[in-house]
């Protein structure tokens, strides 16, 4: 196993007192995470692996498709896939989901039977401990929109996954030519939680809902053995969480290459 570790920080502070105090939390956390999975696990040096992204993090020219970590469309995944491995990418990021992942190695591979390709990108998943804002949905009720409403949310998603038909329809999903059932509301598979259609509301109909990731359903896709890297989003204020996530991701984690850790913001 070639297994490395990285843990980003990204931190916004209002008064310097509270960036001093939360910069130490956030750091004792940070080493909290690191030392667990350190302890666990053995991490060669970059250079000891002959793998072509491993160079690529090496030389700090690392490329990766980030999908979204709740974005689960799997035709566009799986077209995304192709064309990005075609481009060459190192990495190809995305839900932690087996269609979804199961639809970008099906892009990776048929890039390779295309262009014949030596070069695979790592698949990696995206989880979490707690809540975080790249694990999260729209949902509204369309049967409350008032009908002279300008769906002002409809314009706004960049995803295309706000539709308002009237009615359940056959159609297209945006950018593909799958048939399926289009509903009015949000398409729950396309929306992948930017959040810009909450404020923009004019009724204030549209919730947020999050979600975490199943530790146990991640540790069973972890084991089918085409998963190569994950993420896992931590809230960075306490290193509990975290623990008790990868303590359920039990040995699955074993055949990783890279194992990223990222906090979130703290205000």
């Amino acid at each position: 196993m070639a297994l490395r570790y990285f843990c980003n920080t990204k931190i916004s502070t209002y008064h310097h007192h509270h960036a001093k105090e939360a910069l130490g939390e956030l750091r004792s956390s940070i080493e909290n995470v690191k030392s667990l999975i350190s302890n666990t696990l053995k991490l060669p040096s970059l250079s000891s692996s002959s793998s072509s992204p491993l160079q690529s993090l090496q030389r700090g020219n690392w490329v990766k498709l980030i999908c979204g970590a709740s974005f689960e469309d799997v035709v566009d995944i799986r077209n995304l896939s192709l064309v990005y491995t075609l481009s060459g990418v190192d990495c190809i990021d995305c839900a932690a989901d087996a269609s979804v992942v199961s639809a970008v190695n099906e892009g990776i591979l048929a890039a390779k039977e295309i262009a014949g390709l030596q070069k695979k990108p790592w698949v990696m998943i995206s989880v979490n401990d707690d809540k975080d804002l790249h694990f999260r949905k729209a949902e509204f009720d369309p049967e409350n929109c008032p009908a002279n409403c300008s769906r002002p949310c409809e314009i706004v998603c960049p995803a295309n996954a706000i539709s308002f038909l009237g009615k359940s329809a056959s159609g297209t999903s945006s950018n593909t030519e799958l048939p399926r059932v289009l509903v009015d509301g949000v398409i729950t598979e396309r929306c992948y939680g930017c959040g810009r259609c909450l404020p923009v509301c004019p009724y204030d109909k549209i919730r947020e809902v999050t979600y975490v990731r199943d530790a146990a359903t991640t540790a069973d896709l972890l084991r089918r053995n085409d998963v190569d890297a994950m993420e896992i989003h931590t809230s960075g204020r306490q290193s509990a969480q975290f623990k008790e996530l990868w303590c359920a991701l039990g040995n699955s984690v074993e055949n990783l290459k890279l194992m990223k850790a990222s906090a979130l913001q703290i205000k």
